[in-house]
């Protein structure tokens, strides 16, 4: 009879102690972004892991509430806000419920964007915060001159921060990644106007830097650089008066590269005035050291592969082969 007992309860212990390693493991191994999380003062351990069950940070309350006991830190588990994900294990998000924040306004800025677009992501960001003191106006009063050093980053912001507050943030990690890269402050205007050239030419962040060493033969020998990110950006600035417009307009006629604008690179040689967009960190380093190539054209093909050419004859090829069009030429 004992020993009968005994291997009934050594079963329920090994069942026990698996189904416990399986429930606090991660809801999931895919890397998701955080999200945020508040518990409400009053809030027992029930009621909290509750609200992580429903928003599938956890897989078993139950499991949650043995962890936070046999750690002793259910006393310890603090109202306030906290960035939790679903590829943090039971313990972890016991830990960290242990070290609450005040509320944040997470605001994730992309590379290559004109000051116009960030406007509106910030805009949509504090739309629905109470007492927010972000203007919409100010920012874009603010950043007339700034295009280029509001950097691309993810960025967590107090919910009553300034739209000052706001700029000073982006153009301090600016000032950090041009430290960084050992810019020299002479060189710092024509690299960062290179910069925001090749983030809106470059597919991905490998191509940059033979892309630079294109741009700078082409300025070495006086040709135009013919880039057609600064005719989108000449089309849209002329032609859009709202913030919400086609900042980028993809379909480029030949009436488009004949429009008046310093910034039409078929039309003057040298660089454009002015960045035309916000770069990242990528850009900016390979703008900072170019790639030394014999190449003087590219191209993406319908796949978003890039082909280089060291002759005009060549990139009529790859015109031809890769995209299919001019073939008679």
């Amino acid at each position: 009879m004992f020993k009968r007992l005994f291997i009934a309860l050594v079963f329920i212990a090994i069942a026990f102690f698996g189904w416990f390693y399986l429930a606090t493991r991660p809801v999931t191994y895919k890397q998701l972004p955080s999200v945020e999380f508040e518990i409400v003062s009053g809030w027992g351990i029930d009621r909290i892991g509750q609200e992580l069950s429903t928003k599938q940070l956890i897989r078993s309350r139950s499991a949650f509430k043995i962890t936070v006991v046999t750690m002793g830190i259910s006393s310890n588990v603090q109202a306030g806000y906290f960035r939790l994900s679903p590829n943090m294990s039971i313990t972890d998000i016991a830990k960290a419920l242990t070290h609450a924040s005040t509320k944040q306004v997470r605001v994730t800025i992309p590379e290559g964007l004109r000051r116009q677009e960030i406007a509106l992501i910030f805009d949509n960001a504090f739309k629905n915060i109470e007492g927010k003191t972000f203007s919409l106006t100010e920012f874009m009063n603010q950043t007339e001159n700034k295009e280029g050093k509001l950097f691309p980053d993810t960025y967590d912001f107090d919910p009553k921060d300034s739209t000052s507050d706001i700029i000073t943030r982006l153009e301090n990690r600016f000032n950090d990644v041009l430290n960084e890269a050992k810019i020299n402050i002479q060189d710092q205007n024509s690299i960062l106007i290179l910069a925001s050239l090749l983030e809106r030419e470059a597919a991905t962040a490998e191509e940059m830097p033979e892309i630079a060493g294109v741009i700078e033969n082409r300025l070495a020998a006086k040709w135009p650089l013919q880039i057609d990110a600064t005719i989108q950006f000449a089309l849209s600035s002329a032609r859009c008066k709202n913030l919400v417009c086609d900042w980028w307009p993809k379909s480029l006629s030949n009436t488009d590269l004949q429009i008046k604008s310093l910034y039409n690179t078929y039309q003057n040689q040298g660089l454009p005035p002015k960045p035309i967009c916000n770069p990242g960190a990528a850009a900016i380093k390979a703008a900072a050291s170019p790639k030394k190539t014999s190449a003087w054209f590219y191209l993406h093909d319908t796949k978003g592969i890039i082909h280089f050419a060291n002759t005009i004859e060549q990139h009529h090829n790859n015109i031809c082969v890769y995209l299919q069009k001019d073939c008679n030429n």
